[in-house]
């Protein structure tokens, strides 16, 4: 009798702890959603509204399908349930308390974004958050960045644009005269607006390159090297896009700051960026293959 007991102990314990977790997974999930949907609803309206991060739609499913991927690993876990991981959950929702009250945008969502690392943490173990690192990586880089730095960080690179771009033309022999990040061509001035600072193409790139790194890289230099190329490439392409208008006026008197030859301007260099992206992964592919 002692062994049968014993046996059927072995037998049915693992069943037992996977059901718990199961349980408290579901209680989790479903208290997690109860406490953020205002959150959710509000980081979902900024997303419609905002350029930066339309882009938003089309990779929550990409983080949802990652996921999916680790769910063997995620459910051969066998990392003990973490008191740390109840620890950063009790601070996230104290957190996010001191958020409702003050109605600091990011600060909620902050503070969403620690309320799952430590319950993840609390139900699975740590192991779990190195599994699961790209996914929520890319769901905190769609975290908007709080308008009150917005202008801080655009400015800076819509002068960085502008003086690239009034070196480039004037070494064609145009006459130009820029003040700050407005440029004056003989009949036309052009101003370097926020939309041509790389922001917008540096948030988009650092995501793709994320994506592309999960996909199709293997090392983690080369994923740093791909995610670090984003930003000196999204600056590269704006520049091509205000160097193009100024040529484009004053030899051939088109202008492409409005309008659908302004979009269609807009969408050619952003397939230059991705265009240069693959290249770049595909450099980095032959220097792993070579490596091994």
């Amino acid at each position: 009798m002692p062994i049968n007991s014993q046996r059927k102990n072995n037998l049915f314990f693992p069943i037992t702890t996977i059901s718990r977790r199961q349980v408290l997974g579901f209680l989790a999930s479903a208290l997690f959603i109860s406490a953020f949907f205002p959150v959710f609803r509000i980081l979902f309206g900024k997303w419609m509204k905002s350029e930066e991060y339309s882009h938003a739609i089309l990779v929550l499913p990409i983080i949802l399908y990652m996921i999916w991927t680790k769910r063997t690993a995620l459910y051969r876990e066998t990392g003990k349930d973490s008191p740390i991981g109840l620890a950063l959950a009790f601070v996230s929702t104290a957190f996010y308390l001191f958020a409702i009250r003050t109605q600091v945008q990011t600060l909620l969502f902050l503070s969403m974004c620690m309320t799952m690392i430590g319950s993840i943490v609390y139900l699975t173990g740590t192991g779990a958050i190195k599994s699961l690192a790209t996914p929520l990586l890319l769901f905190m880089m769609l975290i908007p960045i709080p308008e009150q730095l917005y202008p801080q960080i655009t400015f800076p690179l819509q002068l960085k644009v502008s003086q690239a771009s009034e070196i480039i033309v004037r070494a064609f022999g145009i006459p130009l005269l820029r003040e700050g990040n407005v440029m004056h061509l003989p009949g036309k001035s052009f101003e370097v607006v926020e939309a041509c600072s790389g922001l917008r193409s540096a948030i988009s790139l650092l995501t793709l390159s994320v994506i592309m790194g999960y996909f199709m890289l293997q090392r983690y230099t080369s994923k740093t090297i791909l995610f670090a190329a984003s930003i000196p490439t999204a600056i590269f392409i704006n520049i091509v896009r205000v160097v193009s208008m100024l040529l484009m006026f004053h030899y051939y008197h088109i202008d492409l700051s409005k309008g659908a030859l302004h979009t269609g301007t807009g969408l050619f260099v952003f397939a230059l960026a991705i265009i240069i992206f693959f290249i770049l992964q595909r450099l980095l592919e032959r220097w792993e293959s070579k490596a091994k």
